[in-house]
């Protein structure tokens, strides 16, 4: 297994934490902008670690329907909120860095939660026969 794969999905489940996180000081703008960055990122990252593993090559890109788009090329399939949220997530990455005061709505919020635990989850499961037969074979 690629060190790289393993690295996005690190850094992935480390952009998820901090996500959650911030959801305690919600209202506030700044803790709203704050875990939307952190989870468009924490997609993007497993996107990325889905390509990799499938043999492809992540654009440098932190357009989800972009990566999406690869990832559906290399054979892999999404549920439906994968379109219905892509589009706001990119936006996310981009507006957040710069606007305290982002789109922001609870109902696409929790569907992107539910994006990243599909993704985490099907990576997870791609990955797991691989980490175990590399352990058989060290023995």
């Amino acid at each position: 297994m690629s060190t790289g794969i393993s690295d996005l999905i690190r850094l992935g489940e480390y952009d998820y934490m901090a996500c959650k996180a911030m959801e305690q000081y919600f209202p506030d703008e700044f803790a709203i902008r704050t875990a939307t960055y952190h989870l468009q990122q924490a997609i993007e990252k497993m996107l990325k670690a889905i390509i990799l593993f499938r043999g492809g090559y992540p654009p440098f890109t932190h357009d989800i329907e972009r990566l999406a788009e690869n990832c559906r090329k290399l054979g892999e399939t999404f549920s439906d909120n994968m379109d219905m949220i892509a589009d706001t997530l990119t936006l996310w990455e981009s507006k957040s860095r710069y606007d305290p005061f982002i789109s922001f709505s609870a109902a696409k919020y929790e569907k992107a939660k539910s994006l990243y635990d599909e993704i985490y989850k099907k990576i997870m499961m791609q990955i797991q026969p691989v980490i175990e037969k590399n352990e058989e074979q060290t023995f």
